[in-house]
């Protein structure tokens, strides 16, 4: 546990935001596909705050899974984390099965993406990883993974490139809201690119904002950007929040114990960097 706590430590000071040492981390996780810091910490934090709610049992999300890298980090994520914090974790992956569909709608970003990319190998994954993978739209799919009484739906990460996608996920979230948790945390991988052909008109934007507008019980909201943000390396402006309101754990307390903290005899505050 101590080598454990020291890595994700590690990697947090290495990810904070100074231009070299984040290139770096870039570097490393395009070099190597299964280095993901960021949905390390992100499963990390998720699974620590449900544990603080008193859930012994969570659920994963990932939309989108291609290759198999992410959903393979994934699982070996869990099972360091499932032995400290003492929690189940189920991993669920959605992927049509046949790489992207032809990107038709002008919000899809067809001058980006092509049909056919990020095709999967199904039988080879399937040797890899124990997660279950719901095949075909997710306008059907969903229905699917119902079916599975999902416990505590804690994080989604979102890499389904698509406008179209995106939305047709969110449009059914009111269908799974009572197995989502308080707050998800929720990563979009194509919420910005290098050429920046991404923005609030197209995209996953386009779908975040439309779904904000259309719900009033359930929003995902973005962070603003502060120097204290480094506890999600490589997460950065790609890290949203899906604020369950009606949830009934919703109100319950969460944060760190504060009495006694700040007695002005006090020479230290008690705080945790992990």
């Amino acid at each position: 546990m101590f080598f454990y706590r020291l890595k994700i430590f590690i990697l947090r000071i290495v990810g904070y935001e100074k231009p070299l040492r984040v290139a770096l981390l870039k570097y490393l996780s395009l070099k190597f596909k299964q280095f993901r810091p960021h949905y390390e910490t992100i499963l990390l934090e998720s699974c620590l705050e449900a544990k603080k709610l008193g859930y012994e049992e969570v659920s994963i999300l990932e939309l989108g899974v291609a290759g198999g890298n992410g959903i393979i980090s994934l699982e070996k994520y869990k099972k360091k984390i499932e032995k400290i914090y003492d929690i189940k974790i189920n991993i669920y992956g959605f992927d049509t099965g046949t790489g992207l569909p032809n990107p038709d709608d002008k919000y899809d970003l067809p001058f980006h993406w092509k049909k056919g990319d990020f095709k999967i190998d199904k039988n080879k994954l399937e040797r890899k990883i124990s997660s279950k993978i719901f095949y075909g739209n997710i306008r059907d799919s969903i229905d699917l993974f119902i079916k599975e009484n999902p416990k505590n739906i804690i994080s989604i990460f979102f890499d389904m490139d698509f406008y179209s996608s995106t939305k047709n996920f969110l449009d059914q979230l009111n269908k799974i809201e009572n197995f989502l948790c308080p707050r998800v945390y929720c990563y979009f991988d194509d919420i910005f690119n290098p050429n920046h052909w991404i923005n609030e008109h197209v995209g996953e934007e386009l779908a975040i904002k439309e779904f904000n507008k259309s719900n009033r019980d359930l929003k995902i909201g973005l962070s603003l950007d502060n120097i204290n943000d480094f506890k999600f390396p490589l997460a950065k402006g790609h890290l949203f929040m899906l604020n369950n309101f009606n949830h009934k754990d919703f109100k319950k307390y969460i944060g760190f114990e504060t009495e006694g903290t700040l007695k002005i005899n006090d020479t230290k505050i008690k705080t945790k960097i992990f």
